[in-house]
């Protein structure tokens, strides 16, 4: 591979399109006008991002699992949509579960609203387009450094290793910062769990305590009662019985 050849990859590698919040109607849409938005816009994308399409399963499995907010009818918001779009640039790096958990995070305990989301998500799209150019800058840098080319096989193939290590590791370093950040949400609900029966087991031993407080204070006012009945007897009466 010559050093024009790694160039001409690593542009093909971050040409992908985004659908901007910009572009997104302030109406709401219906799913199949989603995916039509987002394929014309993916139409611009090197190969390798044409053929991952975001598809109505996929969404309704979002929807499903708690990664977007929930919908009233069968039309989405922007920021519904925004969500959506968020969930599928986040998907190739981390987890489903993870990606909850992210977005659990700033709606519960960030205190995000749908607007906030949107905000957000304009920036990151102008992050993400610094982050193009920087990738491939970082990477050029990075084998120079390394006194590394991708000429012979030999050099290609530590060239590779070279970037796949250092892509795991902004992996992990994400990874860390949001598990450091954000609830376990296993953890979070297990706790709701053990709270839940805790709170149950507390009500059942209060429901008990109440019922025998109940038939003590019975069996207290018979007694009472029994005693109060005696002593209204004429003792005449007491001792003729007795007789």
């Amino acid at each position: 591979m010559t050093e024009k050849e790694l160039r001409d990859h690593i542009t093909a590698a971050v040409t992908d399109a985004d659908l901007a919040d910009t572009d997104i109607p302030a109406i709401d849409l219906y799913l199949d006008q989603i995916l039509s938005l987002v394929a014309d816009k993916n139409a611009a994308s090197a190969p390798r991002y044409r053929e991952r399409t975001l598809t109505k399963t996929m969404i309704n499995n979002y929807s499903k699992d708690g990664l977007i907010s929930p919908i009233t009818g069968k039309k989405y918001s922007r920021s519904h949509i925004v969500e959506m779009l968020l969930v599928y640039a986040l998907k190739n790096t981390l987890s489903i579960d993870e990606i909850k958990r992210v977005l659990t995070g700033v709606r519960e305990e960030g205190g995000f609203t749908g607007e906030d989301m949107i905000r957000a998500y304009h920036q990151f799209l102008s992050i993400k387009q610094t982050n193009r150019q920087r990738a491939g800058e970082v990477v050029q840098a990075m084998l120079g450094e390394d006194a590394l080319g991708v000429e012979s096989d030999y050099d290609f193939f530590l060239s590779l290793l070279d970037i796949l290590s250092l892509s795991a590791y902004l992996k992990e370093i994400g990874r860390e910062l949001l598990e450091g950040r954000y609830k376990d949400l296993a953890l979070r609900d297990q706790e709701i769990r053990q709270r839940e029966e805790q709170e149950k087991k507390e009500g059942k031993e209060q429901a008990g305590a109440e019922k025998r407080e109940r038939k003590a204070k019975k069996v207290q006012e018979k007694a009472e009662r029994k005693i109060a009945k005696l002593d209204a007897t004429p003792v005449a009466d007491v001792i003729g019985n007795q007789d």
